[in-house]
C-alpha cells in the first residue's frame, strides 16, 4: 500500500464478504468484517481502523485503490474499542451503530412522521449513503443522507452551505490526526448572512487562516479544477461541487495540519496522485497579510504594497516586516465632484464580511457603478460573475481587506478615489490648457504628444533602456530633430541626451506622487539635480522627460536629496562644515532607525513615508565614503523605480569638494 504524505488513509483490520450488494434492509445487521459495496464497485462501507489506531469506526472509503481513503466517518467522536460493533436499520428508517451490549454509539436520527413501508440504507455510486423508502423505485426523496454531514473530504455532489429552515450547516472539519478522525482544529465553511455575498473560509478554531477567492459564477477564483454551482432559495443556500474529468475522480480535503489539498484517482490504475492545487499555497494566501487597502503579490518583494491612492499607515512597522496595519488614503474622500473609481484588474476581490459588502443581483456593471457613485459610503464595487453577460453588483462599505493579485482568473475591482488622485485633474491644477503656467504653482512644465516622443526616441528602442522597476522603464536617448508646430516642443534639440521615465500601466505610483514629482523637480533649478524637460499624458501612457544625469553627479545628488528632505539647504558654496553636519545628522538617524525624523516639519503631511525612507536610503548609498561602493546610474534608476529591498549603506564621506548650491 502506498502511504500518502498528508491525506487520511487507513488499513483494514478485517475484510469479509459482502452481506448484500449495496443495501442494508430492516433488521439486517452488519457486523465488523462485513461490508456493502456500491453498484459500480467504487465505494465500500464497513468498519475500519486508521493507521496504527486500535479504535474502530464505521465509514465509507474508496475500494480497491492504492490507498484506502475514508470519505465519510459516522462515529468520529465515539469510536468503538473492539471489533464487536453492529449496524442496524429499524422500521422507522433509523440507522444505528451499537456495541455488543446494545449501547448506541452513533445514530442517523432520521426517523420520520411519514409512513415508510420498506426503509433501506443504500450506498450509491456517488459515495452517498442514503436512507429511503425501498418500495418506491427510483425515488430521489431521501429520509437521510451522509452528504448532509460531511467530514474532512468533499467529493462530487457534496454541498457546503446552510439549511435556512433547520439552521444546520454543511462544512468540512479536519481530522485531529492521521490516526484520529475526531474533529480537529480546522474547518472549511461557507459564510452567509442576509444580503451578504457568500464566501468560503479555512479557519483554525474561530480565526480565519485563508479565504477562497470570490465565486465567479463558475468556480472560486484560482481554486481547484471543479465546477461549482450556487443554489440560493428560501429553504437553503449552498455550493455544490462537481469534479469532471473522464477517467479520473477528484476530491478536496482539509488536512490535520491546516491545509486544503486536492487529490485525483486514476480509475484505470487505481492510483492516487496529489494535484497542484493547495491552499494556502503562498504567503499571499494568508488572510489579511497586507492589512486594509494593502494588496499582496508574489511577483514583488516585499509581497505587500498599497493600492493606488493609498500609502503605508505605519512605515516603521512595514520596515521591520509587519504589514498587517495596512494602508491609509493619501487623500481623504469628501464626496465632492471629481471623485471617481480606479480599476484594478486581475485581483482577488476583498473580503465581503469584514468589508461590510452588499450583493445586488440582476443589475449591470454600469448600473452598479452608478449606484456606488451616488452613495458616498460606497468604497468600491465589482461584478463577481465571469460568465458572458453575467450581471450582479458587489458593493463594499467598509475597509477593503485580504486583496491579492492573481495571474489567472483574477477579477476587476473598482475603488473610489479622491478627485486629486486622478492624473489629468491633478496636472491641470498647475498646467492650464497644457501650455500655460499654473497660477497656483507658478511654474511651467511643457506637455509633449506621444507621437512626438515616439518619433524622437525611435519608438522606445530597447537598446537604450537604462533599467526597469515597479513604476516602469527608464530610457536614455540622443534626440533626433523634432519638427513642431508650437513653441513648447522646441525645448528638445537635436543631439540632446534625455531620460524618459515611462510609467507602467500597472504602476502602483500614486497620482499625487506623480504630480508632486513634477512640481518638485520643476521648481528646483540645480546643477546637481536632473532637470525636468516635460511630461506626456495620452491614453494610458504617462511619461516624465528628464535631462540625462551622468554618473559623476550621484554623490552630489545624494547630498541634495538629504538637503531637500531636511530643509537644511546651504546658500552659496558648499563647505565642509555644512556637509559634516548634514551627513552626520542623516547617518546617525538612519543607524537608529529614525530616518523619518530628518523630514522638514514645514512639509506637513504631504509626503509618503515609504517613499521618503527609500529616498533617504538611496541618498546615503550615493554618498558612501568609497566611490567604488556607490551605485551607478543604472542602479539608482532601478532603485528609484522599484519597491524591492536595498543594500545597506556604509558610513558616508563627510566632505564633497567643489559642490555648488
Amino acid at each position: 500500500m502506498i502511504l500518502l504524505p498528508s491525506i487520511t488513509f487507513f488499513f483494514l483490520m478485517v475484510v469479509g464478504t459482502c452481506t448484500s450488494l449495496d443495501t442494508i434492509s430492516i433488521y439486517q445487521n452488519i457486523t465488523d468484517g462485513e461490508t456493502i459495496v456500491s453498484e459500480s464497485g467504487l465505494y465500500e462501507l464497513g468498519f475500519f481502523s486508521p493507521m496504527i489506531s486500535k479504535n474502530r469506526y464505521l465509514g465509507i472509503w474508496f475500494k480497491n485503490t492504492s490507498s484506502h481513503i475514508a470519505v465519510w466517518v459516522a462515529n468520529r467522536e465515539t469510536p468503538l474499542t473492539n471489533t464487536l460493533g453492529i449496524v442496524k436499520l429499524d422500521s422507522q428508517g433509523v440507522l444505528s451503530l451499537v456495541n455488543s451490549s446494545g449501547t448506541v454509539f452513533w445514530s442517523s436520527n432520521s426517523s420520520t412522521t411519514n409512513i415508510v413501508n420498506n426503509p433501506v440504507a443504500q450506498l450509491l455510486d456517488t459515495g452517498n449513503l442514503v436512507i429511503k423508502d425501498g418500495s418506491v423505485v427510483r425515488d430521489e426523496t431521501f429520509i437521510w443522507q451522509s452528504f448532509d454531514y460531511p467530514g474532512d473530504i468533499i467529493i462530487s455532489g457534496m454541498k457546503l452551505g446552510k439549511n435556512l429552515v433547520t439552521g444546520r450547516e454543511m462544512y468540512l472539519t479536519s481530522w485531529r490526526g492521521l490516526d484520529d478522525p475526531s474533529p480537529g482544529e480546522y474547518t472549511v465553511r461557507y459564510s452567509i448572512a442576509k444580503g451578504e455575498y457568500p464566501q468560503v473560509y479555512l479557519k483554525r478554531s474561530s480565526v480565519i487562516k485563508t479565504r477562497f477567492g470570490q465565486y465567479n459564477d463558475i468556480s472560486f477564483a484560482r481554486q481547484p479544477p471543479a465546477e461549482v454551482d450556487m443554489v440560493s432559495n428560501e429553504w437553503e443556500m449552498y455550493f455544490i461541487y462537481t469534479f469532471n474529468r473522464t477517467g479520473f475522480l477528484s476530491l478536496l480535503i482539509a488536512t490535520p495540519r491546516g491545509d486544503i489539498e486536492t487529490w485525483q484517482l486514476n480509475l484505470r490504475t487505481r492510483q492516487w496522485l496529489q494535484m497542484d492545487f493547495t491552499l494556502p499555497k503562498d504567503d499571499c494566501d494568508k488572510y489579511a497579510l497586507c492589512g486594509p487597502y494593502g494588496s499582496c503579490s508574489t511577483e514583488t518583494s516585499p509581497n505587500c504594497g498599497c493600492l493606488k491612492g493609498f500609502e503605508v499607515s505605519n512605515p516603521e512597522e512595514w520596515r521591520v516586516g509587519n504589514r498587517t496595519g495596512g494602508c491609509r488614503r493619501s487623500t481623504a474622500l469628501d464626496c465632492g465632484t471629481g471623485e471617481g473609481f480606479h480599476k484594478f484588474s486581475g485581483m482577488k476581490l476583498p473580503d465581503t464580511q469584514s468589508g461590510n459588502a452588499v450583493f445586488v443581483a440582476n443589475i449591470s456593471l454600469q448600473e452598479c457603478q452608478l449606484a456606488c457613485k451616488n452613495n458616498c459610503s460606497c468604497i468600491a464595487y465589482a461584478n463577481p460573475n465571469f460568465t458572458q453577460g453575467g450581471v450582479g453588483c458587489l458593493q463594499w462599505f467598509g475597509d477593503l481587506i485580504d486583496i491579492r493579485t492573481y495571474q489567472q482568473n483574477g477579477q476587476d475591482l473598482f475603488v473610489r478615489l479622491a478627485a486629486s488622485e486622478f492624473l489629468v485633474r491633478a496636472v491641470k491644477v498647475f498646467i492650464k490648457d497644457h501650455h500655460s503656467s499654473s497660477k497656483e504653482e507658478g511654474i511651467e512644465v511643457p506637455l509633449f504628444s506621444l507621437s512626438t516622443i515616439s518619433r524622437a526616441t525611435d519608438k522606445f528602442s530597447i537598446n537604450n533602456k537604462l533599467g526597469e522597476g515597479g513604476f516602469g522603464a527608464v530610457y536614455k536617448f540622443t534626440l533626433k530633430t523634432i519638427r513642431t508646430n508650437g513653441n513648447i516642443e522646441g525645448v528638445l534639440e537635436e543631439g540632446q541626451e534625455i531620460a524618459v521615465k515611462r510609467l507602467s500601466k500597472s504602476s502602483r505610483q500614486g497620482l499625487d506622487e506623480f504630480k508632486n514629482e513634477v512640481i518638485c523637480i520643476a521648481k528646483l533649478q540645480h546643477r546637481n539635480l536632473v532637470k525636468l524637460l516635460g511630461y506626456c499624458i495620452e491614453g494610458e501612457e504617462t511619461m516624465l522627460i528628464y535631462e540625462y544625469m551622468p554618473n559623476k553627479s550621484l554623490d552630489r545628488f545624494g547630498v541634495l536629496v538629504l538637503e531637500i528632505v531636511s530643509g537644511k539647504k546651504n546658500r552659496g558654496f558648499v563647505h565642509k562644515d555644512h556637509h559634516d553636519h548634514l551627513l552626520g545628522y542623516a547617518w546617525r538617524l538612519y543607524k537608529e532607525g529614525k530616518s523619518l525624523d530628518l523630514i522638514d516639519t514645514s512639509l506637513g503631511k504631504s509626503w509618503s513615508g515609504s517613499e521618503v525612507l527609500r529616498s533617504i536610503h538611496i541618498a546615503l548609498l550615493c554618498v558612501q565614503q568609497r566611490p567604488e561602493d556607490r551605485p551607478n546610474i543604472r542602479s539608482v534608476v532601478r532603485m528609484l523605480g522599484s519597491e524591492g529591498s536595498l543594500p545597506s549603506p556604509q558610513e558616508p564621506g563627510y566632505f564633497v569638494q567643489g559642490s555648488e548650491v
